[in-house]
């Protein structure tokens, strides 16, 4: 029996003007994500995969095309309801951590549960179980300049997580962390998907991708190869 499907892409297009030229960078994708699938996005720098990302995340909108995600179809939302696509079902980790400076741990965790209403003291204490759950229990009143690298993207994946969103979108998630740090964070992202989370992570690494279930890669703003794990459907 099949997998519910998370997200469905049927025949994605984006272009871009620039200037009297028109841009291409995603030519009829289509791509489902099962739930609870682990998959990884890969290819070289302007494949596409950064506007399938964009798109994927509702931070942008297809030229053409149908994206469903969790059964709704964005063509339909209004920009508010996007929004709350955005806040509440998906969870985004950075190649750059996007962590404010001038916030602890703590503080950052809170950001999205501040942005859903949720009360001071409830919303203090489920950011502080998800960043115990990264090993950050000692780390909660600590600024990012205060973390390595690695600690700084176990924040941001306790931010992502703490919504607890039904898909976690992650960009380069390893990029700016040494190897070593790197392995670390894809255990990670292993273990959250042995517990049931829908993950899409993006890379230009196809070492990062041995880590997925599953692995799309995209040329040209076309998919050029999709390897499924067993578990997938």
């Amino acid at each position: 029996m099949n997998r519910p499907i998370d997200i469905d892409m049927k025949d994605i297009v984006k272009t871009y003007q620039m200037g009297s030229e028109t841009m291409v960078t995603l030519k009829k994708v289509s791509l489902q994500v099962y739930r609870g699938e682990f998959m990884a996005i890969i290819g070289p720098s302007g494949s596409g995969k950064s506007t399938l990302m964009n798109i994927i995340g509702c931070l942008d909108m297809p030229t053409a095309g149908q994206y469903i995600i969790d059964g709704q179809d964005t063509n339909r939302m209004s920009g508010n309801r996007l929004a709350e696509i955005r806040n509440q079902k998906i969870g985004f980790i950075f190649q750059s951590f996007h962590l404010l400076s001038q916030l602890s741990s703590l503080e950052n965790v809170e950001l999205p549960l501040i942005y859903r209403g949720m009360p001071a003291k409830q919303r203090r204490g489920k950011a502080a179980d998800v960043l115990a759950q990264m090993g950050l229990a000692d780390k909660l009143h600590h600024k990012p300049k205060e973390l390595s690298g690695g600690q700084q993207q176990r924040v941001a994946i306790a931010r992502a997580l703490v919504s607890e969103p039904s898909i976690l979108l992650a960009d380069e998630p390893t990029g700016a962390l040494d190897t070593k740090t790197g392995k670390e964070v894809l255990a990670i992202f292993r273990d959250l998907h042995q517990k049931g989370h829908t993950i899409v992570l993006i890379s230009h690494d196809p070492q990062v991708a041995e880590s997925a279930e599953s692995v799309i890669r995209i040329t040209d703003g076309t998919i050029t190869e999709e390897r499924r794990g067993s578990r997938a459907i």
